[in-house]
């Protein structure tokens, strides 16, 4: 982006050189420039060549220097000020988010599932939490029909929407199961089943367009429950269970250069084995079973309805 004052500049030395340029035809064809006396154009068509050349210089380092955001805007605003224009400050990336989470959550509206899913936001971006049995079958990772006309939606939703912000989003698809063993079927345990479903959910969207290193699946198995999975007195939480069967789909600002790991549902009184949140691994290149700081923001959420007792 070009600095107001430097676009004055480089118009004013424009017309000066275009100035210069008639100065010297009309001495070619014999005519005394206006007010006569001395020709000083041709040290004039040097200078703002000169000064051309320097100010693109500078424009090509700035390109590809890293900037500091808020120094910048500061930059910015003062040298608006200066030249009498107006300074408008971007919006923050919260409230990016928020308008990312509030479009996602009409979209869900429309297509009639926001009541099996919950819609969270930071300064990162957006999560969406499906119930896994908006997509597949137990024990399946194969998409439900239902589940492949609501992801459709929201994966065009979301393309549009990058095309019309002129942004190229990091998609991150996670896949959860609850903590009961996998009995029979084709995946030997949960750690098989969640990375094949966050596969199968990515696949999507490379079908339909989006670039492979934008996107990201990573598998949890049973290790990132939203709730404990028992009760206090030891047995299964069927409510508990079905919350933590899900899919989450996670939309990361372009700027974003680590994935935001869910932490673990809170242990029982009394229990042992609480998840320990660790540093973020840089996108893509995050192994399944690693945890880090949670992306759970305020702000626009739907209620979640429990489903029968299903990997």
């Amino acid at each position: 982006m070009v600095p107001g004052g430097t676009k004055q500049f480089l118009k004013r030395a424009k017309e000066i050189e275009l100035e210069a340029a008639a100065r010297q035809h009309r001495k070619a064809d014999g005519v005394a420039p206006h007010g006569g006396g001395h020709d000083e154009s041709n040290w004039l068509v040097s200078y703002a060549d000169m000064m051309t050349l320097l100010c693109g210089f500078f424009i090509m380092l700035f390109s590809m220097a890293k900037m500091d955001e808020p120094k910048y805007e500061k930059l910015k605003e003062s040298v608006s000020k200066q030249f009498g224009g107006k300074y408008e400050a971007p919006p923050s990336p919260a409230a990016v988010a928020e308008t990312m989470a509030k479009f996602v959550t009409q979209v869900l509206q429309e297509a009639g599932v926001e009541k099996e899913t919950t819609v969270r936001y930071d300064a990162l971006g957006v999560s969406v939490a499906f119930q896994s049995t908006v997509f597949f079958d137990t024990l399946s990772a194969d998409v439900k029909s239902e589940g492949h006309i609501v992801l459709a939606k929201l994966i065009d939703s979301i393309s549009r929407e990058q095309q019309k912000s002129n942004k190229a989003y990091k998609i991150v698809i996670e896949g959860h199961t609850d903590s009961r063993p996998v009995l029979g079927g084709p995946f030997p345990s949960n750690w098989e089943l969640s990375g094949a479903r966050a596969s199968r959910v990515v696949r999507m969207f490379l079908e339909r367009g989006f670039a492979a290193d934008k996107l990201t699946s990573i598998g949890y198995a049973d290790t990132r429950p939203e709730l404990p999975s028992r009760t206090p007195s030891g047995t299964w939480d069927e409510p508990a269970l079905a919350k933590n069967r899900r899919v989450v789909l996670r939309i990361l600002e372009p700027s974003v250069d680590s994935i935001p790991f869910p932490t673990g549902a809170a242990p029982l009184p009394g229990a042992a084995g609480a998840a320990q949140p660790m540093p973020a691994a840089p996108a893509g290149h995050a192994p399944a079973a690693v945890a880090a700081p949670s992306v759970a923001g305020s702000g626009v959420s739907s209620p979640v309805v429990t489903a029968p007792a299903a990997q």
